[in-house]
C-alpha cells in the first residue's frame, strides 16, 4: 500500500508541475514571438531615426562649405585682378578652414592662376568637370580619388584621398568668367566620419557607413572594402529612408536602416546614402531577458504548485489509509468498525473552507493595495504623487544612508502646456500628460522614481546605488523625447520642457531643502528660456 500511496502522490506532483511548466513554456513562446516583432519595430524606427539625423548633420556641413566657398567668391569678384591679392585671400581662407586642401582660381580657358601654396599654378584644369560645370553655375562632385592632388597634396594617411570638389562662377567684375575652385580634404572626411562614429547613442553592436552612389563605402569601413549591393538600397530609389533585416555579405542578419542624403537648402545632395547596422543580438536582448522572467517565474511556479499537489495528494489517501488498516485489523480476526468514507467530505467542506478564506484574504489584499494605490498614485498618469513620494523616500532613507547618501534631483515644468489645454479641452490636456508620462518614465533607469506633483509639474529622482547616473545625458534624453510630436485626435502637439537640477545630500539636508534648490534652478532655466525666446 505504501507504493500504491506514494505513486499516487507522485502522479499528482507530476501532472501539476508538467502542466505550470507547459502553460509557462507557451506564455515564453507567444510572449517572444510577440515581443520580438515589436522590438524589431521599435529598434528599427530608433535606427532610422538616428541615421536620418547623421544624413541630415552631413548635408548641413556640405552646405556650410558652399557657403563658405560663395563667400570667397564674391570678396574674390570684389578684389579684381590683384592677383597678389587673391593668393592672400585664397590662403586666408584655407588657414582659416583647414578642411580646404586646396583653392584655385582658374580664368576663362581654365588654366590656375591661382591657388594656395601654389599648387597646380599654371596647370590647365579645362577638361575637368570641375571647370566645365563650375562655368555655369555651383558644382559639387564626389571626386574621391584625386589622383593629382594626392600626389602633390600631404596625406597622413595611406588610403586613398576622400575630396569632394565645389566650384562656380565668378560671376562678377572683372573675374566675371573665371571659375572659383575648392577641394575638400581627407580632413574634412575624417571629421565627420570621427562625428558619425561617436554620436549619441553610438555603441560597439552598431556600425554606421556613409556609402557613394554607386554603393560604395566612403566614410566608416575599411579603404578595401567593395560597393555594398544590400536589396534594402533599392528602396531608397522610392523612399528617403528604409529599414528590415538585412544579410550582409559577411553572411550575417543585421537590423539594418538606410538615408539618402538629399541635401539642405539649395544644396541638392551628392547621392549618398548612410547606412547602420545592429546586431540581432543587441536588438533582442530584451526580449531574451523578458522570455528568462516568464520561464524562472515558471520554474518557481512549478515547485511551488508541485508542493501544493503533494499536500493534496497526501490529504486525499487519508480516508484509503484508514480503510486500509482497518482492513488489515479485520484480516487478523480482530473486532472493528468500519470507517465511514467520511474523509472525503471533511477534506471537501475543509476545501471550500479553505478556498472561502482565500478568497476573502486576497480580497482583503487586493482592497488594501487599491487603497494604497489610490492614495500613493496619480490618478491620471498612473505616476507617484506627493504622498507616494514621502512614502517611497522613507523606506529608501536606510539603504540611502548606508550607500553614498547621493540622489540627483530633477525637478520639471512642462513649456507650453497650457496653451494647449485651453485652446483644446481638459481630454486633449489630460492625453498629453499622460504621452508625457509614460516618455518621461522611458528616459529614466528602472530604479529611478518619477513623480507628478500636480498639474504640469514633474519630479525624477536618480539615486548612485546602481552607478553615477549621467545627469546630462539624461536630460538632453529628456528634451528630446518630450519634444517629439504628439498627435492626439488629428492634432500634431509640441511640448517643451525645463528642467532644474540639484543634488541631495541625504545626510546633510532635507529633501524639501533640496527640492528649493532644484526648484530655483528650474525657475532660472525658465527665464533663460524666455529670454532665449525673446532674442529669436
Amino acid at each position: 500500500m505504501r507504493i500504491f500511496t506514494r505513486s499516487l502522490k507522485t502522479q499528482f506532483i507530476e501532472a501539476f508541475t508538467l502542466l505550470i511548466l507547459l502553460s509557462s513554456c507557451f506564455l515564453a513562446a507567444i510572449t517572444g514571438r510577440e515581443a520580438s516583432s515589436e522590438a524589431r519595430y521599435e529598434r528599427g524606427l530608433l535606427l532610422t531615426n538616428r541615421v536620418q539625423s547623421l544624413a541630415k548633420a552631413l548635408d548641413q556641413s556640405m552646405w556650410f562649405w558652399i557657403k563658405e566657398v560663395d563667400t570667397l567668391r564674391h570678396t574674390v569678384g570684389l578684389i579684381g585682378g590683384d592677383m597678389k591679392k587673391l593668393s592672400i585671400a585664397v590662403n586666408r581662407l584655407q588657414d582659416t578652414m583647414p578642411a580646404f586642401a586646396w583653392i584655385g582660381l582658374m580664368n576663362p580657358q581654365g588654366k590656375v592662376f591661382v591657388a594656395t601654396d601654389g599648387v597646380l599654378e599654371g596647370t590647365d584644369l579645362s577638361i575637368c568637370a570641375i571647370f566645365r560645370q563650375g562655368k555655369n553655375g555651383l558644382f559639387v562632385g564626389d571626386v574621391r580619388k584625386a589622383s593629382l592632388l594626392a600626389q602633390l597634396l600631404p596625406h597622413p594617411e595611406n588610403g586613398p584621398l576622400k575630396f569632394v570638389d565645389i566650384s562656380m562662377p565668378i560671376g562678377e567684375g572683372e573675374l566675371k568668367d573665371w571659375v572659383l575652385v575648392a577641394h575638400l580634404s581627407w580632413a574634412w572626411a575624417r571629421e565627420v566620419e570621427e562625428f558619425i562614429l561617436s554620436g549619441e547613442g553610438s555603441d560597439t553592436n552598431t556600425k554606421i557607413m556613409v556609402l557613394g552612389a554607386d554603393g560604395s563605402v566612403i566614410l566608416g569601413g575599411d579603404n578595401n572594402e567593395k560597393p555594398l549591393a544590400l536589396p534594402l538600397l533599392q528602396e531608397l530609389e522610392h523612399s528617403t529612408s528604409a529599414w528590415a533585416v538585412e544579410t550582409w555579405p559577411d553572411g550575417i542578419a543585421y537590423l539594418t536602416a538606410a538615408v539618402s542624403c538629399t541635401g539642405f537648402k539649395d544644396y541638392d545632395g551628392l547621392q549618398w546614402s548612410v547606412v547602420a547596422r545592429q546586431s540581432l543580438d543587441a536588438a533582442y536582448e530584451p526580449v531574451r531577458r523578458l522570455v528568462a522572467r516568464i520561464l524562472v517565474a515558471g520554474l518557481l511556479l512549478a515547485v511551488l504548485f508541485a508542493l501544493v499537489a503533494g499536500y493534496i495528494a497526501q490529504r486525499t489517501i487519508a480516508p484509503l489509509k484508514a480503510l486500509t488498516a482497518a482492513a488489515d485489523r479485520l484480516s487478523r480476526g480482530e473486532s472493528v468498525t468500519i470507517p465511514r468514507n467520511r474523509g472525503i467530505r471533511e477534506i471537501e467542506v475543509l476545501s471550500a473552507s479553505l478556498s472561502t478564506l482565500v478568497e476573502n484574504l486576497t480580497r482583503t489584499e487586493k482592497d488594501r493595495n487599491r487603497i494604497q494605490h489610490t492614495a500613493e498614485r496619480d490618478a491620471l498618469t498612473g505616476l507617484l504623487n506627493r504622498h507616494g513620494l514621502a512614502a517611497r523616500i522613507e523606506e529608501a532613507m536606510p539603504s540611502l544612508m548606508q550607500n553614498q547618501g547621493l540622489v540627483e534631483l530633477l525637478y520639471m515644468d512642462l513649456d507650453g502646456f497650457k496653451p494647449i489645454n485651453d485652446a483644446h479641452g481638459h481630454h486633449v490636456g489630460d492625453a498629453v500628460l499622460t504621452i508625457l508620462g509614460q516618455r518621461l518614465t522611458r528616459c529614466l533607469r528602472k530604479d529611478d522614481v518619477l513623480v507628478r506633483l500636480g498639474g504640469d509639474e514633474f519630479l525624477a529622482l536618480l539615486g548612485h546605488t546602481r552607478g553615477t547616473p549621467d545627469i546630462l545625458r539624461t536630460i538632453n534624453r529628456i528634451r528630446e523625447d518630450v519634444g517629439a510630436p504628439i498627435s492626439i485626435d488629428g492634432l500634431m502637439l509640441r511640448i517643451g520642457i525645463s528642467i532644474g537640477h540639484a543634488t541631495w545630500h541625504c545626510a546633510n539636508e532635507s529633501v524639501e531643502d533640496a527640492l528649493k534648490r532644484a526648484d530655483s534652478e528650474l525657475y532660472m532655466a525658465k527665464r533663460m528660456s524666455k529670454a532665449s525666446q525673446e532674442v529669436l
